[in-house]
Order: structure tokens, then sequence, then C-alpha cells
């Protein structure tokens, strides 16, 4: 008998911990979510990440906090989400920037595969940039005044998307910018239209306030978009490749599955929302809404890419 209720007791203790177990996971997210942005306020990164968590917060019925991490190329604060507990409630705002590119061109404690990727939630394409009275109307004046003189042109930092997007482009064209760099897009626009700089590469979220308020002129850019109209793409000129930024949020390596199809199915909702397509619309951004295994493996072939260019640009 006393056998008997000695197996039942840890039977019954055994299924306790089971269910309440379970009911964590059940009840996730149960606190506020951080999300780190690691770059300056008001960037394509930024705005994006910002709609995504008032949108999803309600959802998810707790409170989704974006917080600006910026330092190092993105280093600073994709490094911070790489080392944090992998509960589900630190999560990165991810990108081209630092997830494909820097981790190649720059020495960086973490990689790819330190994250769980979870959503991608917009593309945003690449831009050539200059104030509105610049002496440059067009790409093929900007061209030939890159090729007479030197130019400076306005990024995120030597080893950013923005950066080795505008070599590509650059190298193809025929010229070379001196560049300068920023903490974020949006602060690179600031000096364009400041006078600081002549150009910069930057995206919507970050150029067009400064084009609407008529103080930036977009010379060319990946995409045409009805909200700038007129405006040629670098395929219009020769320039063979796809020049955007995009916007996604990775947790640290190992969360729970539950936390990544709970965030997704957030996610996939929200972005059925008419007001969210509006809100992204309003900033520049498309919706380009992906997760799971096919687009991993896509990361993993940028990945793979970049690794190959970083490879053969150190041999030059």
């Amino acid at each position: 008998m006393y056998k008997l209720k000695k197996t039942l007791t840890t039977i019954t203790a055994a299924l306790a911990v089971t269910l309440a177990s379970g009911s964590v996971l059940a009840e996730y997210p149960e606190k506020p979510i951080n999300v780190i942005v690691p770059w300056g306020a008001g960037g394509d990164s930024d705005l994006t990440t910002r709609i995504w968590a008032d949108a999803v917060e309600k959802e998810l019925g707790v409170p989704v906090v974006v917080i600006n991490k910026p330092g190092g190329v993105g280093i600073v604060g994709t490094s911070f989400v790489a080392r944090a507990k992998k509960d589900g409630y630190t999560l990165i705002n991810a990108g081209l920037s630092n997830m494909l590119v820097t981790p190649n061109f720059s020495k960086t404690p973490y990689s790819f595969e330190s994250f769980t990727p979870i959503v991608k939630m917009t593309a945003v394409p690449l831009a050539i940039v200059v104030k509105e009275d610049s002496p440059y109307q067009t790409f093929n004046e900007f061209i030939a005044g890159a090729k007479s003189k030197t130019v400076t042109q306005g990024s995120w930092g030597a080893s950013s998307s923005g950066t080795i997007l505008a070599n590509i482009i650059a190298d193809q064209a025929g010229y070379k910018p001196k560049y300068v760099n920023a903490k974020s897009a949006a602060a690179s626009m600031v000096s364009v239209v400041g006078g600081h700089i002549d150009s910069a590469v930057s995206f919507p979220p970050a150029f067009g306030p400064h084009v609407k308020a008529d103080r930036a002129r977009v010379l060319v850019m990946n995409q045409k978009m009805d909200a700038f109209p007129g405006v040629p793409t670098f395929s219009d000129f020769g320039i063979k490749g796809s020049f955007e930024g995009w916007s996604g949020v990775f947790a640290p390596k190992g969360v729970p599955e539950e936390v990544v199809e709970k965030l997704t199915a957030a996610t996939e909702k929200v972005m059925h929302d008419p007001k969210v397509i509006q809100a992204y619309q309003n900033i520049g951004a498309v919706i380009d809404f992906r997760h799971g295994p096919e687009w991993i493996a896509d990361m993993q072939t940028t990945y793979s890419i970049m690794t190959d260019a970083a490879a053969k640009a150190k041999t030059k």
C-alpha cells in the first residue's frame, strides 16, 4: 500500500510539473517583450520595427518595447541580443546589414547561426539621394561629376549593407565616392539636407520625409515606387543586381518553438491589417512577409555570397 501511494505521489508530481511547464509555454508572452534596434532612431529599421511592435502587441496582449542600441555598425545591439536569455523576451531587429553583411566584412562576436529567424516584415529599395538644390539633377550628371572629382556619400558604416551595396553600384558605374558614415540612414540624411555631404545611399523611411518636404531629391533607386514618380532604377543605367534592404525579427538561437510560432502567427495576422499596410506605405516600405525554412535557406545563400565577396575583397 505504501509503495502504491508513493508511486501515485510520484506520478502526480511529475504530471504537475509537466502541466506547469506546458502552461508557461502556453502563456507566452506573460511580460513585456523588448526588441532591440541596433541603429539610431528615425531610420528604416527603427520605423519598420516600431510599426510592427505597435501592431503585434495588441495581438500578444503585452507591451512590445522598441529599444535603440546603436554602435559599431549594428554590432553592439546585435551582440547584446545574441548573448540574451533564450526565452523570447529579448529580440533583435534583423536586416541585411547586421545579419548578412557585417558578420562577413567585420569581426563580430556573432554570426547568422547565432540567431533563430522569426519573421521578415518589409523590404525597402536602396536609393541615391542628394539635396534639393544639388547641382546633380540626374544620375548621369552625378556619375559624370563623381568621375571628375571626389564626391562624398553618406552611409552608416564601412561594413554596412549601405556601403557594400553602394560600392557594387559605384564599381559598375565607374566612380569611387568618399564615404561619410553616420549612426543610421536617418542621421546620414540630416547631413545631406544640411549641405555637409554631396549625397547618401538611403532607404525610403529615412529619405522620404525630406523628399516630401522638398529638402532632398532621389536620383535613382532599386525599383520604381508610386510614392516617388519618375525616378529611374539602377537597371535603367545597366547596373546589375538587387539593391534593397529588409527588416525582420530574430531571437537568440535556441528559443522555444512556441515563441517562434506565437510571434509568427501574430505577425501574419497584423500584416493583413489595412492600417498596418498603410503605415508601411506611408514610410515607403513594402510588406514582404516571410518565415520558415525556405526564407531561412534564401538568407543562408545570401550569407554565403557575402562570405565569398568579403574573402575576395581581402585579396585585393
